[in-house]
C-alpha cells in the first residue's frame, strides 16, 4: 500500500487565480453599464515575482508588449513602491475610405473627369486587399497596468535600480541599513 500526499506544497493555485481573473476581465467586458459609444480602458496587473536577499528586495514582471518608456516606477511612501505603465496595440482592417490619400500626399478627386490630369500626375493609391480577417480569441494584454508593492523593512529609495530586457522588468529595492545605537554623553 502507498501512501499519498493530500498536501502538496509544490502545487499552485495559479489556475484558480487566472480563472477568476479571467472570469473578473469578461464581466467587466460584457457589463450592461458600459455602452457601445464609450470604451473604458482596460486595467490589468502583471504578474511578478518579488524575490529578498539579505540585502535587498528583488522584483521581475513580465510586461510583454511593454516599451520601457512607458513604465512608471516611484514611491508612494518610504515602504511602498508603484509600478505602472500602458500598452496600445493598434489593429487594421477593411478598405480605406473613399477619397483616399495617394502615396505622393495628395487627396485623390474621383468626382469628374475633367480632373484626369490631376490623379494621373499625383499618381494612384496603394491598394491592398481588403483584409477579412475575424479575431477568434484576444488574450494579450492591453491597456493601463499598476502594481503596488509595501515592503516590510526600511528601503533605501535611493539605491534602486531597473533594467527592462526581453519583456521581463526587473527592480532592485535595496534594505535600507540598520540604524545603529549610538551612545550620547550627558555633560
Amino acid at each position: 500500500m502507498s501512501l499519498r500526499n493530500f498536501y502538496a506544497p509544490e502545487s499552485s493555485f495559479t489556475p484558480l487565480f487566472r480563472l477568476l481573473e479571467d472570469f473578473d476581465n469578461y464581466t467587466r467586458e460584457n457589463s450592461d453599464t458600459q455602452s457601445s459609444t464609450r470604451r473604458t480602458i482596460a486595467h490589468w496587473q502583471p504578474k511578478f515575482d518579488v524575490r529578498e536577499t539579505g540585502e535587498a528586495y528583488e522584483l521581475h514582471g513580465e510586461l510583454p508588449g511593454v516599451n520601457k518608456e512607458d513604465v512608471t516606477i516611484e514611491f508612494t511612501d518610504e515602504q511602498s513602491i508603484q509600478i505602472r505603465g500602458k500598452v496600445e496595440r493598434t489593429y487594421t482592417a477593411g478598405t480605406p475610405p473613399a477619397g483616399a490619400i495617394t502615396e505622393s500626399g495628395e487627396k485623390e478627386n474621383k468626382e469628374g473627369s475633367d480632373n484626369k490630369s490631376q490623379v494621373a500626375k499625383s499618381g494612384s493609391p496603394k491598394q491592398k486587399p481588403a483584409d477579412s480577417a475575424k479575431y477568434w480569441l484576444t488574450e494579450r494584454s492591453v491597456g493601463e497596468f499598476s502594481r503596488s508593492f509595501s515592503f516590510p523593512n526600511r528601503v533605501n529609495q535611493d539605491g534602486v535600480t531597473a533594467s527592462f530586457k526581453d519583456g521581463i522588468l526587473s527592480v532592485v529595492v535595496p534594505k535600507a541599513a540598520k540604524p545603529e545605537p549610538r551612545r550620547i554623553t550627558v555633560s
